[in-house]
């Protein structure tokens, strides 16, 4: 038999061991929210499958078709940055783009390094304006005309979600039609995972 000191040291490290993981564990919670669940830590939450999706897609996504082009350099992208400073004038016409991703037509082949031939293809445009809120559009590109995909459009913050998680599908479930390889590569900026700006 085991002597009543050891016995009692025993229950108080059973008691400290049980308080610490009741402790943990009511830092931890679940919630509704959308079209989907957030794990709440600590009253905060979290998107982890979110994460755990954009990780993966990272990590298996093959981007060799896809190419980021500099917006203030590329001839090829003339006509998309135009598209989305007149798709909602005029406070879309102070777009500042910061990212821009191009997928070439397969029956293009174009470069977009060459201004002497007419681009056909996709683009991801992500930009910020002087009054409105930061944006991801899906341009579509035919010769010299490019268009923005009205349905294509991602405006604003993405808290509580990961930015790459609900970017990525929001845009493939709206609009089909567009490459998967250009979606899969988006990365969108820092922007989207910030509180909205004051307008």
């Amino acid at each position: 038999m085991a002597p009543a000191r050891l016995v009692n040291t025993r229950r108080l490290w059973l008691l400290a061991a049980l308080a610490a993981v009741s402790f943990g564990l009511s830092l931890l919670g679940l919630e509704h929210r959308d079209d989907a669940w957030l794990l709440k830590v600590g009253g905060r939450p979290a998107d982890v499958r979110g994460a755990a999706w954009a990780a993966w897609q990272d990590a298996a996504r093959d981007c060799s078709a896809v190419q980021r082009l500099d917006p203030e350099r590329a001839a090829v992208a003339v006509a998309a940055v135009e598209a989305l400073r007149a798709f909602s004038p005029p406070d879309s016409w102070s777009a500042r783009v910061r990212r821009l991703d191009y997928w070439p037509s397969p029956a293009s082949g174009q470069h977009p390094q060459n201004p002497a031939t007419v681009p056909s293809g996709w683009f991801t445009v992500q930009a910020e304006f002087d009054r409105l809120e930061p944006v991801v559009v899906l341009v579509r590109q035919e010769g010299p005309q490019a268009e923005v995909l009205a349905s294509g459009v991602w405006s604003g913050t993405t808290l509580p979600w990961n930015p790459a998680w609900r970017i990525r599908r929001f845009l493939s479930d709206r609009a089909p039609q567009a490459p998967a390889a250009l979606l899969s590569c988006l990365d969108p900026l820092g922007v989207f995972a910030q509180p909205p700006k004051p307008l």
